[in-house]
């Protein structure tokens, strides 16, 4: 791959720096220079693949503690406030991330998460630098029910349904105003100056939201965007022994949310694991070490879910979009037990897909709710569908078609 440098912007959490990580990666590989800004949490992760890191600070910590205050709260309960959420957060990070793409040198390319896609176009305004959005989930204008993480709200009157998502594209696509505020005005740019066009790579599973006929224009969607699997993963101790001991186990794990939980959300885990008889596996707590601390129950440390999914019983997850894909292709059943953003969306479909049984908010899980869950998922009901669906999302290769739209987009003259 031969071309100018490529500077890719993964403003969030690691659902939404992996991906483009994983493609900056296969980038740098193919011999052109290629660099990941993030927040600071990601740079071992970003330089895993083999990509150059360009951090913004440390910034998890600020996203707790305003998803404990009343926004946060509100955000749980109205996901229609979530945008609002972000963009505050983003506001944060607008002077550390104006600072870094003020770096990226006249002639480059720009891929951007959705989250800093109005900086990116601010950018390409002020120096003619091509940009490409990539979406991980459903939030493009349209007015099919299903290809939308909002269609539970839709009215079913096709020009109000639309209006509405385009509404909200222009809400999600915003977040970075604050940061496109501060660059524009450093460098004289009006700020009702006609933005740049992107190219915009829906870089999703068809089986999980499938392709909408009135998205806009120009949308290409490609699959989703996952690690290489080269079979050299093997499971380390005390993950190994534990999967050789007994029936496949099933995993219950929160992403990202997963350290707010702590000892109390462990001890639900083991109840629900008695209660209902079924071996666990579980993100260790942070500060501990992993191991068998219940006869049903195993804490790991972090594991490709590529690669392990595949061995378990059943997922049960958050919902974010990396992991249900993982899931997806592993081919095992799965249940999402959603809290935010496009979490409640992969939640629904994967019910609807018919590879696991209905989801529970996370703010209801119990000990009980969970119990059911896990008996649910090892009943044998899903395991045809799963394994069906798993078949047809592994068709499709979503890093190399996202690389290839790069490669057709942004290397021609």
């Amino acid at each position: 791959m031969l071309g100018g440098p490529v500077t890719f912007v993964a403003v969030g959490s690691r659902g939404d720096v992996e991906p483009l990580a994983i493609l900056a990666g296969a980038v740098a590989a193919g011999g052109r220079a290629a660099t990941v800004v993030a927040i600071d949490e990601y740079a071992d992760l970003v330089r895993g693949h083999g990509a150059g890191f360009r951090g913004i600070g440390s910034a998890l910590h600020h996203m707790e503690r305003m998803s404990r205050g009343w926004l946060g709260q509100l955000a749980f309960r109205t996901p229609l406030a979530q945008p609002l959420l972000l963009r505050r957060w983003l506001a944060g990070l607008a002077q550390p991330l104006a600072d870094a793409l003020d770096e990226v040198p006249p002639g480059s390319s720009v891929v951007t998460g959705v989250a800093s896609r109005d900086a990116a176009l601010a950018l390409a305004q002020q120096r003619g630098v091509r940009v490409a959005t990539v979406l991980h989930t459903a939030v493009l204008p349209t007015a099919e029910r299903e290809s939308h993480l909002e269609g539970r709200r839709f009215w079913g009157r096709p020009r109000a349904d639309r209006a509405f998502t385009d509404w909200y594209w222009r809400q999600v696509s915003g977040l970075s105003q604050a940061t496109s505020a501060v660059f524009r005005a450093r460098h004289g740019l009006p700020t009702s100056a006609q933005q740049a066009e992107d190219a915009l790579w829906l870089a999703v599973d068809r089986v999980l939201v499938p392709t909408a006929r009135d998205w806009p224009g120009g949308v290409v969607q490609t699959a989703a965007i996952r690690p290489a699997l080269d079979g050299s993963w093997t499971p380390p101790d005390p993950l190994a022994a534990f999967l050789a001991a007994g029936p496949r186990p099933v995993y219950v794990g929160l992403g990202s949310l997963n350290d707010a939980g702590g000892q109390r959300w462990l001890q639900l885990i083991v109840d629900a694991a008695r209660q209902a008889g079924r071996r666990v596996l579980t993100p260790a707590v942070p500060g501990t070490q992993p191991g068998v601390i219940d006869d049903l129950v195993c804490t790991i440390r972090p594991a490709p879910h590529d690669a392990l999914f595949p061995r378990l019983a059943g997922v049960i997850h958050h919902g974010g979009a990396g992991t249900t894909a993982a899931a997806l292709r592993a081919g095992v059943p799965s249940v999402a037990v959603p809290a935010v953003f496009d979490q409640y969306y992969h939640a629904h479909r994967l019910h609807v897909l018919g590879v696991g049984p209905a989801p529970v908010r996370l703010p209801k899980l119990s000990q009980v709710r969970l119990a059911g869950l896990l008996t649910a998922l090892t009943s044998g009901d899903h395991d045809e569908r799963a394994q069906r669906v798993g078949e047809q999302a592994r068709t499709a290769d979503g890093t190399a078609a996202t690389l290839a739209e790069l490669n057709r987009t942004m290397c021609a003259p």
